[in-house]
């Protein structure tokens, strides 16, 4: 695929321009300096290795608000339902685009393509009798986005079987390799949908206007993993939200890459502010909505240390905030077993 921003779209501007497709491997970058004898020699000598060590660190503007009012709301194709198991009907709703190409992950203007999975509970429901979970799928680097499949009906089922409607959505930039002009193009298109929150807009729009079964007053974001830091981040940025749920996230983005920035800042410069701009901590005083997090003693891929800090940030600012922990399963099978029947008992509580 070619870069979005050499692509025939009507209206390139929601993206960078295109970096040119010549430079070093960042693969080689790294692997000359885990692995080059003499390279660490002189990085050595002239201080490169601390160089590296240090993460490097945000400009101010990186602390504003991430803003998407630009970006067009899209069309939205028909329902059409089918009943997946006992109980729970599905429809996947086609997000119409500006041009043919409306699969894949790129699009321009961001959003501009994919689909939305609804699902409802069996029956007839009435009018705005429905709270809804709006849920992303997990499992991204945080710089580029993610498609959802069958693999995630295990995080989307229960709620649907506990009497919620369900919209999972895509994120613009799928990431298909790490050569850096895949890695390039995958950034680029996740950066232009603002962090996915263009892709999130969307599905409440769709919520509010589109499913007359979901009460627009009860809304809420949900996710696991880094679709959970992508929770909280919509929380952050979207009022209509009734409260947001994060199983085991990443809370602050520029901690949880330590390192690693530096070295992505190589292919990535851009990296290094949207890191600090798309992290739930640089945001966190505007959630106002209720928070449930979960997290397990044992997790071994975001420290639940973090979870207890970003809590306790909301408490002491005001904000309703609960956190779950329990003391094994890890990062997922925590989440599937314990984490979202809990949260659905504190959705039920909620008023």
């Amino acid at each position: 695929m070619s870069y979005p921003s050499n692509a025939p779209y009507p209206n390139n501007s929601f993206y960078p321009p295109a970096p040119p497709k010549s430079g070093p491997n960042w693969l080689l970058i790294i692997g000359g300096i885990v692995g080059g004898g003499g390279l660490l020699l002189a990085l050595a000598c002239c201080g490169g290795i601390a160089y590296l060590s240090r993460p490097p660190v945000a400009s101010a503007a990186a602390r504003e608000p991430l803003t998407y009012a630009d970006v067009p709301i899209p069309a939205f194709g028909e329902k059409d339902f089918a009943e997946i198991e006992p109980g729970v009907r599905l429809a996947q709703i086609e997000i119409q685009g500006t041009t043919d190409d409306t699969t894949g992950g790129y699009y321009n203007p961001p959003g501009h393509g994919g689909t939305l999975n609804l699902y409802l509970p069996a029956g007839q429901h009435a009018p705005q009798s429905l709270s809804c979970i709006l849920i992303t799928g997990a499992g991204s680097n945080l710089l580029s986005g993610m498609q959802v499949s069958e693999a995630d009906w295990p995080e989307h089922i229960p709620y649907v079987k506990a009497g919620f409607a369900v919209i999972a959505y895509e994120l613009d930039g799928p990431s298909w390799g790490d050569e850096p002009e895949e890695m390039r193009e995958a950034f680029d298109a996740f950066q232009a949908s603002r962090a996915g929150l263009v892709n999130a807009r969307n599905a409440i729009e769709f919520a509010t206007t589109r499913v007359p079964e979901i009460n627009p007053a009860r809304i809420y974001a949900a996710g696991h993993s880094s679709a959970g830091s992508h929770a909280l981040l919509f929380a952050a940025h979207e009022p209509r939200l009734a409260g947001v749920i994060a199983y085991a996230p990443a809370t602050d983005l520029p901690k949880w890459f330590g390192q690693r920035l530096r070295l992505v800042s190589f292919v990535l410069p851009e990296a290094v502010d949207f890191v600090t701009q798309s992290s739930p901590r640089t945001h966190a005083a505007r959630i106002k909505c209720p928070a449930f997090l979960f997290h397990a003693e044992d997790d071994q891929t975001c420290e639940i240390a973090d979870s207890r800090a970003f809590a306790q940030t909301l408490k002491t600012q005001g904000t309703d905030a609960t956190l779950a922990t329990v003391p094994t399963g890890d990062h997922y099978d925590s989440m599937i077993d314990q984490g979202i029947p809990q949260a659905i008992q504190w959705l039920k509580a909620q008023p």
